[in-house]
């Protein structure tokens, strides 16, 4: 998709980094309390968890916002997304302490090395942004297979199960093993 739109320059790649990175950033919690780590941005140059104006295939946003706040996500889809509704959300999650990065800064169509090659970025990224101790939820499978025991063996708290990326299907059983992993690590 977006390979046949751009061509993969690394200027393309540097301008679509920094655009989700301007958005991610937007909503970075002063004290991070818990990060969710998933594989990468869609394809899409529209559609992003942070972005604030998507009006379709937004299900990890809606699934994520479903779980914490059940009652702002009603209220945001029967106004039909109204954009102002999804910042006030996004303003509550950065507030309780919560920040979804990606393992891929960006899209995985465009990755030209194997998805685990940027397990090194991901480990120098979380060094700087967050301590050890702060639990760690991993989203989807693979990124689970990937990440899990090196982060794990680099001393962080990463809850140990994996969860299905919410789509194709999978948005109960994300539902239930997000929520569960949710208030575990709240707990501790």
């Amino acid at each position: 998709m977006f390979a046949s739109m751009m061509e993969n320059s690394s200027l393309d790649i540097q301008y679509i980094k920094a655009r989700y990175a301007k958005a991610r950033n937007r909503y970075k919690p002063r004290q991070i309390r818990m990060v969710f780590i998933g594989e990468g941005p869609p394809d899409n140059l529209d559609r992003y968890f942070y972005f604030a104006d998507v009006k379709k295939h937004d299900s990890l946003f809606l699934e994520i916002m479903g779980v914490l706040y059940p009652e702002q996500k009603k209220q945001y889809l029967a106004s039909r997304r109204d954009t102002v509704l999804k910042e006030e959300i996004l303003e509550r999650f950065q507030e309780d302490g919560y920040w979804i990065i990606s393992l891929s800064e960006v899209p995985c169509s465009l990755l030209e090395e194997p998805l685990e090659s940027y397990l090194p970025d991901l480990l120098e990224r979380l060094e700087k942004q967050i301590d050890k101790n702060t639990p760690i939820i991993l989203i989807k499978s693979n990124i689970y297979d990937i990440c899990y025991a090196p982060l794990v063996a680099n001393g962080y708290q990463v809850y140990n199960e994996r969860i299905p990326y919410p789509g194709s299907g999978q948005q109960g059983v994300f539902r239930e093993k997000f929520s569960r992993a949710v208030a575990l690590l709240r707990e501790e």
